[in-house]
């Protein structure tokens, strides 16, 4: 006997998969560090990432099989009527919107922002006046979609339906085989997460635009990139103590690990995502552990 699958059981299937696709995105890191070296494999972390979730929705989604997750809480992804597996094109569309879109996304805010900073000229004719509204955009667009996520996903512990919203807008919804039936109603537990979760979301905005409105006389401050590589003019004439073993270029915001081993800042925190270990010794340590040095001189 079927049934629509229970928002608990769709939870717990996600947390499978993203405990399987972090093990992919590891084992693909230690092959791309191991042939290419750690400071490839920084320059193209988020690109390895996306092949590897690609590769694992190929293997399972699109092939018409289930994920880990589904099959370790039996459910099965069907169409809107909830009687057929979804056509080739709804899988395809649900892998694109899920994994390659946010990618994408990030990808052509991150080369606008940049190009918007840099003295080269726009291809289109604006004055600075629109350049620095456009720079002032990019931060909300971000925001504002990390905000429809939030939104969404609350609102699935609410309704029990729709996961992710790449699922909602493709259409595909889960069903679970009962050897008996059951009361398919949402856990009140669940609902109210849901409600939860929108009061903080409308207290965390609330607070923001409030601090926006405060702070709007004031410029933000200019960021350097975090995942750019160092260029190797930028590194000649340093002195060895002087340079960051990941990057190869000159330190910046000097970070002290446990064992002992000097680091940028943004460059070690980019590593500990994928490993808590030292790059040098391969010692291990919890991210948190690392201290940032200040009015540190390597001289």
């Amino acid at each position: 006997m079927f049934r629509p699958a229970g928002a608990a059981e769709i939870v717990r299937s996600h947390q499978k998969d993203d405990f399987y696709l972090s093990f992919f995105r590891s084992s693909v890191a230690d092959v791309a560090q191991t042939l290419a070296g750690p400071l490839r494999w920084m320059r193209y972390r988020r690109e390895l990432d996306l092949l590897s979730d690609v590769g694992y929705f190929l293997l399972t989604t699109f092939g018409g099989y289930q994920t880990v997750g589904e099959e370790y809480v039996n459910i099965i992804m069907v169409d809107g009527s909830k009687r057929f597996l979804p056509s080739k094109l709804r899988r395809s569309m649900m892998i694109g919107l899920q994994v390659c879109t946010p990618y994408l996304l990030h990808l052509a805010l991150d080369k606008l922002e940049r190009r918007l900073q840099s003295a080269d000229p726009f291809p289109v004719a604006i004055t600075v006046q629109q350049r620095e509204q456009l720079l002032w955009m990019i931060p909300v667009l971000r925001h504002a979609i990390t905000l429809l996520h939030r939104t969404h996903l609350a609102m699935f512990y609410i309704q029990g339906m729709f996961y992710h919203l790449a699922k909602r807008v493709s259409g595909i919804h889960y069903i679970q085989f009962m050897a008996k039936k059951e009361d398919s109603e949402l856990p009140r537990p669940l609902r109210l997460l849901g409600y939860l979760s929108l009061a903080q979301l409308a207290i965390s905005t609330g607070i923001q635009l409030y601090s926006a409105w405060r702070s709007a006389d004031s410029k933000p401050e200019n960021h350097t990139d975090v995942g750019g590589a160092m260029s190797a003019e930028d590194s000649v004439g340093l002195h060895p103590n002087q340079k960051c073993s990941l990057c190869l270029g000159p330190r910046r915001r000097s970070t002290l690990t446990m064992c002992g081993h000097l680091f940028c800042w943004d460059c070690i925190h980019q590593w500990c995502r994928e490993k808590a270990e030292c790059p040098l010794c391969r010692e291990q340590f919890p991210p948190h552990r690392l201290v940032a040095l200040q009015n540190y001189d390597p001289a």
